[in-house]
């Protein structure tokens, strides 16, 4: 199968793109290269000189940016986008307009070849505002009404660029024969992943012997998915949208984990024992985040690493000689 992967040298897409040529398939790997991670991806490609070609382009920018990509693909994954709670928050502009135009690029690039499924990575961060105003039930399936508590703080501009990816996603499919597969991400982490996300921030706190510790939302609770796993859950998605059976999926653990928690279970792996200073959670973040993973599992997904592992294994990549 040949398939189109952007955001290649991401977190995600990384592993998708591992994935897919571990079984043999083709990829077109598509990332500007800004947030680091290309020695990875151009690792992957000398390893798999038949299988994977990198486009080094914006998507967002450069009309042309898919030119190079000719023919259809079996699967696109679009999973390039600005990420990230602090940059979000002081680049909300450019949040949506990167985002969006580059949703948009790929949709047309997808019709215009005649490919296959369309996999598109959204975010629980649409379930956020109906979360903490009790209309959605937690753990929340995929059908709940997606909402934006207040459209004026900059937080929500990530969430409002998910949204509107998602309805484009299914007006392209309405327009073309693309099978649209909707993914919402909860909180997945892994080795690759910079200190932007909750996991690797504890770890590079540790790192540095932070004391005392603050801890954000100690309350709160997320549910963690490991990068390995959330890459196979994508392939069995691309699966059964090619088969017909295209959609929704949430793409996460079922597992709860308070934040106080993982921050102990941080201090339990890397041997730092800090005083933990609580503080508030940050304007907007959910109180709860759990996904009702039914549709993933009906199809025999079930995560394979745990928390205490993933945590383990990212701290082994990040801790001083």
């Amino acid at each position: 199968m040949r398939h189109l992967v952007t955001g290649a040298a991401g977190l995600i897409a990384f592993e998708v793109a591992r994935e897919l040529v571990s079984r043999g398939d083709e990829v077109v790997a598509v990332d500007v290269g800004k947030k680091g991670g290309m020695e990875d991806l151009r690792a992957l490609a000398a390893q798999h000189p038949k299988r994977v070609r990198i486009l080094a382009t914006d998507l967002a920018r450069d009309p042309r940016a898919l030119d190079d990509a000719k023919g259809s693909f079996d699967g696109v994954f679009h999973l390039a986008a600005i990420v990230g709670v602090k940059y979000v928050c002081d680049h909300p502009y450019e949040t949506l307009d990167v985002n969006l135009r580059s949703t948009l690029a790929v949709l047309d690039h997808a019709m215009r070849e005649g490919c296959g499924a369309f996999v598109f990575g959204s975010s629980s961060e649409n379930y956020a505002s109906g979360a903490d105003a009790g209309t959605v039930p937690i753990p929340t399936p995929e059908s709940v009404a997606l909402s934006i508590a207040d459209i004026a703080l900059p937080r929500w501009s990530y969430a409002a660029s998910k949204i509107a990816g998602e309805s484009a996603v299914f007006a392209a499919a309405g327009k073309s024969g693309l099978a649209p597969a909707v993914v919402r991400f909860h909180n997945v982490y892994g080795p690759r992943m910079g200190p932007t996300h909750v996991v690797p921030e504890f770890l590079e706190r540790c790192r540095r012997k932070t004391d005392p510790f603050p801890v954000y939302g100690e309350e709160q609770t997320r549910s963690f998915l490991h990068v390995r796993d959330a890459a196979r859950a994508l392939l069995v998605v691309l699966e059964r949208a090619l088969a017909g059976d295209a959609g929704i999926t949430n793409v996460g653990s079922k597992e709860e984990t308070r934040i106080g928690d993982l921050a102990r279970l941080v201090f339990e792996t890397t041997g730092h024992r800090p005083r933990v200073d609580s503080k508030p959670a940050p304007p907007g973040s959910v109180a709860r985040r759990v996904p009702d993973v039914r549709r993933l599992e009906a199809t025999g997904f079930r995560p394979e690493i745990g928390l205490a592992e993933g945590v383990r294994e990212c701290w082994e990549r990040l801790r001083p000689d």
